[in-house]
């Protein structure tokens, strides 16, 4: 057998993975979608029993696709193509890359997905995140979603715990202004600081709930490894990722309940890892907010000793 590793050239969470397979001599093929088709190269044909079978190769390595038994699926970057196309051309041949290429990897015959992109793509989310959350019983903090600046202000005005902006995602982007690579954080919020640019796209404004707590809870199939975060700036407090160096972490375990649940929402979302963020109120109550499909996971191992790289390698490796 062997596991392919898909994901972007610098990615150390992935090295602990193929560190941890490598030291079971489970072979591995790392790519990232970006090789391909410069540095990658792909000849595939379909058999009697409609499966494919062939080699995907580069100046490394070359693996039988037939072979593949799993699939890390992690932070790939889009296909790299010449330079030399056209804007049209370009966007022809990035969609050709991504039905061909990226096809043939969806029809992999034995192939188990960590996580299947599909899946991911659906569950990143949030409004239905929040809703299958609901479905499952767990808590969720009261939420809009909206573009109507009046309506937003009066959802935050009657926060009387205070309210926050969240955006959709937290991938960087480039500020036109400054070239600076920036990522938005959750956000305190006043009704006095929304602006009709709310307009311009979809808000999620949340209220606020209290914490003693915070929990990130990182599934891998059915082995849940929770770590307590206590923040210790008034910046962690809001969003610790905006503040790693004021964080404490400790290993926890859950309420059964708490468990069940989230086994359900991971089923239900189709993922085989996920990464949990839940609120921990001053009352005990477990509130959530919010699951990364592909979340980061390494600092949570070196903080606290939890054997995620081990349980993922266990996963890719089951035959």
């Amino acid at each position: 057998m062997t596991v392919l590793v898909i994901t972007e050239p610098c990615d150390v969470t992935v090295d602990l993975v193929i560190q941890e397979l490598n030291d079971r001599h489970v072979p591995v093929h790392r790519i990232d979608l970006a090789d391909f088709p410069q540095a990658l190269s792909v000849v595939a044909a379909v058999g009697d029993h409609g499966q494919w079978a062939g080699t995907l190769a580069d100046d490394h390595r070359c693996t039988r696709l037939e072979e593949v038994r799993a699939v890390y699926f992690r932070r790939p970057e889009p296909a790299r193509l010449p330079g030399a196309l056209d804007p049209y051309e370009r966007r022809w041949a990035a969609r050709e890359a991504e039905l061909g290429f990226g096809g043939l990897l969806a029809a992999l015959p034995h192939a188990r997905w960590v996580n299947d992109p599909r899946a991911n793509a659906a569950a990143d989310r949030k409004p239905r995140q929040l809703a299958v959350a609901t479905g499952h019983g767990m808590t969720v903090p009261q939420t809009l979603v909206t573009n109507d600046p009046e309506e937003a202000r009066r959802f935050v005005a009657a926060a009387t715990g205070g309210a926050i902006y969240k955006p959709f995602h937290m991938r960087p982007y480039v500020d036109a202004d400054t070239d600076q690579l920036m990522a938005l954080a959750t956000t305190p919020v006043t009704a006095g600081d929304i602006t009709d640019a709310v307009a311009g796209t979809a808000h999620l404004f949340q209220h606020q709930v209290p914490k003693a707590y915070e929990l990130r809870v990182t599934a891998v199939g059915d082995r849940l490894f929770a770590a307590r975060i206590d923040a210790h700036s008034e910046a962690a407090k809001i969003d610790w990722r905006t503040d790693y160096a004021n964080l404490a972490y400790a290993a926890v375990d859950l309420p059964k309940q708490v468990s069940k649940q989230l086994h359900a929402i991971r089923t239900s979302l189709r993922l085989t890892y996920a990464a949990f963020d839940l609120i921990v109120t001053p009352d005990g109550d477990y509130v959530f907010l919010e699951v990364n499909p592909d979340g980061q996971w390494a600092w949570i191992e070196h903080e606290t000793g939890l054997p995620i790289a081990a349980a993922l390698a266990d996963t890719l490796e089951k035959t």
